[in-house]
This record gives structure tokens, sequence and C-alpha cells, in this order.
């Protein structure tokens, strides 16, 4: 039986026979390399994320649906070395809030949409071409036409739980949704804050131990 890596043409003397062997078994052994996937890490202790200057999705009728961002998950380093995003092997989480303003000047987060992305699922949104900060995802986080959130302050948080069960949480950067030409929203929601801008008091990573709230 002929194997389908080999090239052989007549008999081949004992020297050339053990030279074409050798090379045989290394270039079947070779051949696998390029399939092998990237390295997936999962000891995660911080996340970035870098929305880009337009990061609305549109539908048809110029309704925003849904945003995208840049995002990094930076996995512990030894000391003086300079942490790099990597390609995750746990569950990657984010949740979408809409901010109430209160009487008193302050504001509340309510919760309307949030998405989970397995290891599986999350390959789709791998950058393949990593920049100098390294490996990175582009999400593409798209909410239920319903949710009508146009001239509204939201404010979008991430994580990711590492298979200890240990989440590692991003304070949320909020956004203003643009409204839709020619539509009139409440005074209390003409003032937009800079795009992508992290909420003043929500700005570090948070660790969680499994079983903390």
């Amino acid at each position: 039986m002929r194997s389908s890596c080999a090239h052989g043409h007549g008999v081949l003397g004992g020297t050339s026979l053990l030279v074409g062997f050798v090379l045989l078994v290394a270039g079947c052994q070779g051949s696998a390399g390029p399939n092998a996937g990237p390295v997936l890490r999962d000891d995660i202790v911080a996340i970035q994320q870098y929305p880009p200057t337009d990061p609305w999705l549109r539908d048809e009728e110029g309704r925003v649906v849904g945003l995208r961002t840049r995002v990094y998950f930076l996995p512990g380093a030894q000391e003086q070395e300079v942490p790099k995003g990597v390609f995750v092997a746990g569950t990657i989480r984010a949740t979408l809030h809409a901010v109430v303003p209160l009487s008193d000047g302050g504001y509340s987060r309510q919760l309307v949409h949030e998405w989970s992305f397995d290891t599986r699922e999350a390959e789709g949104f791998r950058i393949r071409r990593p920049s100098v900060m390294g490996e990175s995802y582009g999400l593409i986080l798209r909410w239920p036409t319903e949710l009508d959130l146009a001239g509204r302050e939201i404010q979008v948080m991430l994580s990711y739980q590492r298979k200890d069960g240990e989440i590692i949480a991003r304070r949320g950067t909020r956004f203003r949704v643009p409204a839709l030409l020619g539509a009139q929203y409440p005074a209390h929601l003409a003032t937009a804050p800079a795009r992508g801008a992290p909420d003043a008091a929500h700005t570090e990573t948070q660790r969680h131990e499994p079983g903390n709230k």
C-alpha cells in the first residue's frame, strides 16, 4: 500500500531508502502544522474595549439596532512584561443597560438585553490580524428590533467567565444612541456624552470570585 505522502520512482538503494523514509515521515507530520488552531488562554485578568468612531449597526430604515466594538482580553503577565490580548477558552458575555435619569440628578441602570458567546460562537468574532496590542475580538452586539433606544443613553458592560468559574468584568462604557432625523425627544435626553465614554465611577476591571456577587 502506498502512502499519500510518498513520492517514489523505481527501486531505491538502502541509503536512499532510509533518507526517503525520513523525509516522508517529516513531510506527513509537518502537513498538520498549518491546520493547528490558535492558542486559547483562560488566565484572563483584565478587559480592554475600543469602540470605533462610528460603532452603530443600522437597519434599512436607518434605525440603530446594535453596535460593534473591539475587545482585548489580557492574561496574567510576568513582572515588567507588557500584557497583550489573547483568544480565550471561556465564555464572553455582554450586557446592555438603558441609563435612566433620576430626579435627584443621579441615574439608574435598567438591563434591557444580554449576550453570551462560548468558545465556538466567539470564534467568528476573532480579528485575524493581531495589532501591536495582541489578539482581539470584533464583537457585533445586535439587539432586538423591537427595542427602541434611539436618543437614549446606554451602557455596555463586558465580562469573561473563566473555566474555574471566576468572572472578570469590565465596568461599563456609556454611549448615546443616535436619534432618527426629525424625531423629537425629551429635554433630558438632549445632551450626549462623548462616544464610548466610560462611566466616571466605572472604569476599572473587576474580579468576581465564584459564588460572590
